[in-house]
């Protein structure tokens, strides 16, 4: 069991190497030359402006993808996942370049705050960033925050394991087994989580937005609809009844993802982020 164990752990490592390399290579190195091929394509297409603009403002693991999902299922609203996922010369034109292909009344994207903040070095200032989105580009903006920090780490890391991020309903499902896991690789996803958190509550302050959270608004299929309808009157749109087809991949208990579980719960205890041991140990 103990070599099966270190067949395991090693996996992730691997992927979690993979992954970080994928991610400093694509956001760094390829945006500004996919930005030229975006701007070039849309450069020869219909230009309109939608009725309406909005920005879906988040972290990863927060339920974005589900969100998404859902507000696409209206067939008059598009919303495109992380325009600005890869850093880019000119941000605003490129967002907007992809607005006026929207061939839907209802345009919107994705943002997470680790893009803002991290990939994007050439915005200087970000709240006069959102300031001209909103303003002067006539988005508006939809905070979402998961407010359990504790399994949004535990939901990355995951992913990273697994080697995927999301499940749709009929699609074969990768099998993955218990791993070890180093408790300061979750201590440091912990302590980015917590950064993101206050630079996204600064981003927000005295700014209009509507504020949802994946624990009471994504969760649970029940609370799709009334999402949808909080989302509609603050866009003031019609949205069609809301469907998804994709599937939680982290699994509820634990003990059922690590091997390690009481280690870890231990290192969270006696960490800066003792809070959140006591959630783990729930688990």
């Amino acid at each position: 069991m103990a070599q099966k164990q270190s067949v395991y752990t090693k996996r992730f490592q691997r992927n979690y190497l993979k992954g970080t390399i994928r991610y400093k290579l694509s956001s760094f190195w390829l945006g500004y030359a996919l930005e030229l091929r975006d701007r070039l394509k849309h450069a020869f297409g219909e230009q309109k402006q939608p009725n309406q603009k909005f920005v879906i403002f988040t972290s990863g693991r927060s339920g974005s993808t589900l969100l998404v999902d859902l507000l696409n299922s209206s067939p008059d609203l598009q919303c495109d996942d992380e325009l600005l996922k890869r850093r880019v010369a000119f941000p605003i034109s490129l967002v907007r370049s992809f607005a006026q292909q929207s061939k839907k009344e209802v345009y919107g994207f994705k943002l997470l705050s680790y893009q803002l903040l991290n990939v994007q070095t050439g915005i200087k200032d970000k709240r006069a960033f959102l300031d001209r989105l909103t303003q002067e580009e006539g988005y508006r903006l939809i905070h979402l925050n998961r407010d359990n920090k504790a399994k949004q780490a535990l939901s990355i890391i995951y992913a990273f394991y697994r080697g995927q991020w999301h499940n749709q309903e009929g699609s074969k499902q990768k099998k993955a087994k218990r791993f070890e896991l180093n408790p300061q690789i979750y201590l440091y996803f912990l302590e980015e989580l917590k950064i993101l958190e206050a630079f996204e509550q600064e981003m927000m302050r005295n700014r209009e937005h509507l504020a949802l959270t994946y624990e009471e608004d994504l969760r649970e299929p029940a609370q799709y609809a009334q999402s949808m309808q909080r989302i509609a009157k603050y866009l003031d749109i019609k949205i069609s009844r809301p469907e998804s087809k994709l599937k939680k991949v982290t699994p509820s208990k634990l003990s059922d993802m690590i091997s390690n579980k009481e280690e870890l719960v231990n290192a969270v205890r006696n960490s800066p982020f003792e809070e959140e041991a006591n959630i783990l140990e729930r688990m």
